[in-house]
């Protein structure tokens, strides 16, 4: 599966809601997701790529779901969007401990708060989070797609940057800075 995606840092969050708001919007909800990052001998990390295990908690129903993803090297270089291969998992803790087992460690763990919109843009089903993190300042916005033709790539990300640009977020706001790295800055300060 090729996930297509667009993060950028957001100048005014409650402006962008509002702009999102005036889509058509087929469902909203909220969610917080509890990600826990993993690695062997910093291997993934050099070849980058990523190994999630990921709890999404609803809000307003409190039901929490567990996934396990493996990010590949990234297809395109300006989004460093990458192939997403991801599982449903029936209990966290079991799943962590086969990833202890086979020797991975735990590389990085946080919690980012997430206003989930999804909808129907040019035929392409896409979903918008408004992100938030306790230990970062800034607010960001991510765009995203999938699917299983690397070959229609580029025409998803032509439509996504046109979603970007009608909900007022510019391309000199998108970012390719991974989120645990910015954690990490603004936990030494």
């Amino acid at each position: 599966m090729y996930e297509v995606e667009l993060t950028a840092r957001l100048k005014d969050y409650e402006q962008t809601r509002a702009q999102i708001q005036k889509l058509n919007i087929d469902s909203h909800y909220k969610l917080d997701y509890d990600d826990r990052y993993y690695d062997k001998n910093g291997e993934l990390t050099e070849e980058d790529q990523e190994f999630r295990l990921r709890t999404k908690t609803n809000l307003d129903t409190a039901e929490e779901k567990h996934y396990l993803t493996f990010k590949d090297k990234p297809f395109e270089q300006v989004t460093r969007s990458k192939p997403e291969y991801e599982t449903l998992v029936l209990n966290h803790s079991n799943t962590e401990q086969i990833l202890f087992k086979l020797g991975y460690q735990k590389s990085a763990h946080y919690t980012k708060h997430c206003e989930i919109f999804n909808l129907k843009y040019l035929e392409a089903s896409v979903e918008i989070a408004l992100v938030q993190f306790d230990e970062l300042k800034d607010s960001f916005i991510e765009i995203e797609t999938n699917t299983n033709e690397e070959s229609h790539t580029d025409a998803l990300f032509e439509k996504l940057y046109d979603l970007m640009e009608n909900i007022g977020v510019s391309k000199n706001q998108l970012t390719k800075d991974f989120y645990i790295e910015m954690i990490k800055a603004a936990k030494k300060e």
